[in-house]
């Protein structure tokens, strides 16, 4: 059986969300389709977020007027699922930390498609960045039990919160059930699950990579010890695909999630790697209203020569 039908057979097993695998695009990076729902009087929007695989901030942003809480009967409630692809290779694990999501690329069978398999995902805060770069897997543990580091300890200790020097496994440590532990800061940076899943999608960890409970079910068995890693920082990704031009921007990591000042040089530039040599009309207009809104969602900016004409608000749908 293929990984990445595992992988969707085990999540539509689960209680919470659908599978998250997408065809990988012949042409382009966009993936996934938005879509709505309407709330139910005992919903959270955290816990729409995590019913369908989406994050803390992902679920806030793209309803900024919805109550985090109380968002009530009957509320329209939009659950973001398109996502750029980060200009890497798409091989094996890719965390896109600006955006709180992880990629994974299952090496297909003969016959298969190829597929993108993707998860929310929490990063180190401020003080304890996740590093970017490559690094591998290079174990799987199943029921870790954390050590925190003498730093760790001493930061805790510091806030008034002091913790064990030895976490048992199970189901109150914070490293959840599964960990895939990479070669960062010297074998410390996990990919693993987590006691906290309300904080899935939030910058809150000492450096490790968190997913929900379900996910890191799901993904730990399908990915082999070997697979390489590729951790990037890149809050504006853009793609031209099938002559249309798409572009999303995040907020800077460790903003609070709260845009920050447009930089249009930075925008620009990443425009025009996604361009390369097509002749594209960009409508600059809907690049500053994206800019200045930074709600990490994929809209439609521009089109190649002899493509269909730019769609309105109203039109922006998935591949």
């Amino acid at each position: 059986m293929a990984a990445w039908l595992l992988v969707a057979l085990t999540l539509l097993a689960a209680p919470f969300a659908p599978a998250a695998v997408y065809p990988l695009p012949a042409h382009g990076s966009l993936i996934g389709r938005d879509r709505t729902v309407r709330s139910k009087a005992s919903d959270t929007l955290l816990g729409i977020a995590r019913r369908y695989s989406v994050g803390y901030w992902e679920i806030q942003a793209a309803n900024p007027h919805v109550d985090m809480w109380l968002p009530g009967q009957g509320t329209r409630v939009v659950i973001p699922g398109r996502f750029i692809i980060p200009p890497v290779a798409h091989v094996g694990i890719v965390v896109n930390l600006a955006a709180h999501r992880l990629f994974y690329f299952p090496r297909p069978g003969r016959h298969d498609r190829p597929v993108v398999i993707t998860y929310p995902v929490s990063p180190g805060e401020k003080g304890w960045d996740t590093p970017t770069g490559v690094t591998r897997i290079v174990r799987k543990v199943p029921h870790p039990v954390w050590i925190p580091t003498p730093s760790i300890l001493r930061a805790h200790a510091k806030a008034g919160d002091p913790i064990p020097r030895v976490w048992p496994a199970g189901p109150n440590n914070p490293m959840g059930e599964w960990a895939l532990e990479t070669t960062l800061s010297g074998g410390e940076i996990y990919i693993h699950g987590t006691n906290n899943p309300m904080a899935i999608g939030m910058a809150v960890t000492h450096g490790c990579v968190r997913l929900y409970p379900e996910d890191i079910a799901a993904l730990f068995p399908v990915v082999p010890v070997g697979t390489p890693v590729t951790i990037v920082n890149d809050p504006v990704l853009a793609t031209l695909q099938h002559g249309r031009l798409y572009l999303s921007i995040h907020p800077p990591l460790h903003s609070q999630d709260v845009p920050g000042k447009p930089d249009y040089a930075a925008i620009s530039k990443v425009i025009e790697q996604a361009v390369g040599g097509a002749q594209v009309a960009v409508d600059w207009a809907r690049v500053r209203r994206m800019a200045e809104r930074a709600n990490g969602m994929p809209e439609l900016i521009g089109v190649a020569a002899g493509a269909a004409r730019l769609a309105g608000p109203g039109q922006r749908k998935g591949t």
